[in-house]
């Protein structure tokens, strides 16, 4: 899955990390390590819903390109910081060819791989 840039900002008691070109993804949590952590979860659970929703989203822009968007920009003239985000790496204890291989099956379903994995694992148990 790829990668996204979030602007972490902290807001009274809470720190959040919203993701320019994904409307709604959102994370928040008392502290900004604690939001870091959650943020990107946050993006994959976003990404899964919207595949599952049929929509396509907009490929990731460079921080260059934020900077062009006036919301963006708004907030990083604020003091707030640009951050790349990952979704979370594998737990399934597979290797990089094995996970390859579950990201290519996944993607030509229009899929990402929690997606995939989901559903498989609910068929199987289904029968």
């Amino acid at each position: 899955m790829t990668a996204s840039i979030g602007i972490l900002e902290e807001a009274n008691t809470l720190w959040g990390v919203w993701f320019p070109d994904l409307p709604g993804c959102i994370a928040a949590a008392e502290t900004a390590e604690e939001t870091l952590a959650q943020a990107g979860e946050a993006l994959a659970q976003w990404l899964d819903l919207a595949r599952g929703d049929g929509v396509a989203p907009r490929a990731p822009r460079a921080i260059e390109d934020l900077k062009e968007d006036r919301e963006s920009a708004e907030a990083l003239a604020a003091g707030h910081a640009a951050v790349v985000i990952r979704p979370p790496a594998d737990e399934l204890g597979l290797d990089e060819t094995q996970l390859r291989a579950v990201d290519a099956a996944a993607e030509r379903r229009g899929l990402y791989r929690t997606a995939l994995v989901r559903e498989l694992g609910l068929n199987q148990i289904a029968g």
